[in-house]
């Protein structure tokens, strides 16, 4: 008998065209003008030879569904309309609890005429959404992985899937390595680390609890304005009813900063660039990846802290890739988050500025 992973896996990429089916007419069935000759291999460089894949070719006009057994070269061939595909392909062997390997691929005919699908190892994911003990049906669930040899996102169908009336939720294939499940409902969050096996279904459970609530710091900052006014205007009066009655009113002069004193926020923030340069700092930023360095040296030059919004427009870094690399500099206790609305503050840890 199949293993229930292998069934789930047909079920959704089944699932697009179905709903094709529901929502209007069906999807024209490809007639054949396009062929496309297909060479499947692994990240290795060996042929997937004699192996069954199921392949889904998604355009915007149909969704075609492949099931088929490549020859002794890791080779086969798909009959397609003219048109741009999204192809994504599964390889499942039964003697596993989970998905092996995984690829995504593109191709365009009639220019593309071949397509190499490079399979990489992957895993399954099954888990349940809970608070003290209870399921949470329909709380929202997503997953960042570290490692991304494949468009995992795309090839499970959803960047974010809703659990089911059990709490429950599954990721069919996923790269192997470690992977971050977050969930959340209107009032609870939680998010669990885990590490996906090749060829395994991994079990985990979501803990959901009430999400942090801070004071707002635009509320703070109006108050501490309005306190700076009253205070300036009281001291202002103070000194006038103190000067003497004979001495004739001075005319105001716009009163310009010292220029110490108005190169300070400058030169304080010229400090924190210049931390770049110091040897401690340089060998943590030894210990980065290339992404986690352009988020460093953006902070430092930012004055330590800046917001995820302004990090992820400056760099034109994607939402989910800026957020598994921030969550990654907290680990290594170089970057601190606070929360800040619906938004991401990030600064550099106060050892580091030192």
């Amino acid at each position: 008998m199949r293993n229930i992973s292998a069934l789930a896996v047909l079920f959704t990429l089944l699932a697009v065209s179905v709903a094709h089916a529901q929502e209007s007419e069906p999807p024209p069935v490809p007639s054949g003008e396009g062929i496309v000759f297909g060479h499947a291999v692994f990240a290795n460089g060996s042929s997937v030879s004699n192996a069954a894949l199921v392949i889904l070719a998604s355009s915007k006009s149909s969704d075609t569904l492949y099931r088929l057994i490549t020859d002794s070269s890791g080779g086969f061939i798909l009959s397609l309309d003219n048109g741009k595909y999204e192809i994504d392909s599964l390889l499942d062997y039964y003697t596993t609890s989970g998905i092996d390997f995984a690829s995504t691929a593109s191709v365009n005919l009639p220019s593309d005429g071949n397509l190499t699908l490079i399979f990489h190892p992957a895993g399954s994911l099954t888990g349940k959404v809970s608070e003290s003990g209870s399921p949470l049906p329909d709380a929202s669930v997503s997953i960042t992985c570290l490692s991304s040899p494949f468009d995992y996102q795309r090839i499970n169908r959803a960047e974010q899937v809703k659990a089911g009336q059990a709490g429950d939720f599954l990721f069919s294939a996923l790269p192997v390595g470690t992977c971050i499940v977050s969930s959340a409902t209107d009032s609870l969050a939680g998010s669990l680390e885990v590490q996906i096996l090749h060829g395994k279904t991994i079990s985990a459970e979501v803990l959901l609890e009430q999400k942090a609530t801070s004071i707002g710091v635009l509320p703070v900052l109006l108050a501490i304005i309005v306190v700076i006014i009253i205070s300036i205007y009281f001291v202002s009066r103070k000194k006038k009813n103190e000067l003497p009655d004979a001495i004739p009113p001075v005319p105001q002069q716009p009163v310009s900063k010292p220029k110490a004193q108005q190169r300070k926020p400058k030169e304080k923030q010229a400090g924190l660039a210049q931390r770049l340069a110091d040897p401690k700092v340089k060998a943590v930023m030894s210990t980065l990846t290339d992404r986690e360095k352009e988020i460093v040296r953006f902070l430092f030059k930012s004055n330590g802290r800046a917001k995820r919004s302004t990090i992820q427009n400056k760099l034109l870094i994607p939402k989910t890739s800026l957020l598994r690399n921030l969550r990654s500099l907290e680990r290594k206790k170089i970057v601190k988050l606070i929360p800040f609305g619906r938004n991401i503050v990030a600064q550099v840890e106060d050892w580091l500025c030192k």
